[in-house]
């Protein structure tokens, strides 16, 4: 418990350190993020996710520029992250929670807001089937790795094996596709709020195609020097933790 409330501590205060501007919402993307997302690797998933709440909230009051949209930014800046990584690189016990829950992702970010709540809520139905594509990067690509038995098997053996290759790549794919999901949720509260045109839409999953691969890279490059130290310091190892 002391490792989820110091590492919920140190999610909070990382919430002060921008690491990249949020387009269209008016505030930043905090180091809080990926240290969220590598939280259930570390702490594995009960844990990790734990400290992501506890780290939310302390980042909610010191850090409202990260945190905008107060409680609401709390589980989808600080627990989404350590919930899609962590089922991701736990798919081969957690299948029957993951699967369903990138389904209804994909749903929701192929639907939300242009069709559902569509021009009840003044929304155009964006252009397809452009539309359709640019978002697949999102919703497509994730789903079909953690259906298929290379998300439920390989990448979850590769994440927690010997070898260091397979290892960094486990890791690389879990955290790259637990964050393209998360990038779902955490980015459409604004597109309602600021009630994006369906244009916009499109050009922002294209703008972002790079950012959340770079968001995952550096989460990955973060994540492997500290399991290193991890895996050489003899402590106790946390339940379905990777070190």
């Amino acid at each position: 418990m002391a490792w989820v409330t110091l590492f919920g501590a140190l999610i909070g205060v990382t919430s002060l350190v921008p690491i990249f501007p949020y387009v269209g919402g008016g505030g930043y993307v905090p180091l809080a993020v990926p240290l969220a997302a590598i939280a259930p690797l570390l702490l594995g998933p009960a844990g990790g996710i734990t400290a992501s709440a506890i780290g939310g909230l302390i980042g909610m009051f010191i850090a409202p520029a990260a945190f905008p949209l107060g409680l609401l930014d709390v589980l989808v800046t600080a627990v989404a992250p350590a919930v899609m990584v962590g089922l991701a690189v736990n798919n081969d016990r957690y299948w029957r929670i993951t699967i369903p829950l990138y389904a209804l992702m994909a749903a929701f970010c192929f639907l939300f807001p242009f069709y559902i709540p569509g021009a009840a809520a003044g929304f155009e139905q964006p252009s397809e089937p452009l539309h359709f594509f640019v978002s697949a990067i999102y919703w497509f690509v994730p789903l079909v790795v953690v259906v298929t038995s290379f998300g439920r098997k390989v990448v979850p053996e590769w994440a927690r094996s010997k070898d260091k290759r397979q290892k960094y790549l486990g890791i690389l794919v879990s955290v790259l596709i637990g964050l393209l999901v998360w990038w779902i949720p955490w980015t459409r509260p604004y597109w309602y709020l600021f009630k994006y045109p369906a244009a916009l839409g499109i050009a922002t999953f294209i703008g972002y195609s790079w950012w959340v691969p770079t968001l995952a890279a550096i989460t990955t490059a973060i994540t492997i020097p500290i399991l290193e130290a991890l895996e050489r310091s003899g402590l106790p190892k946390v339940g379905r933790a990777l070190w």
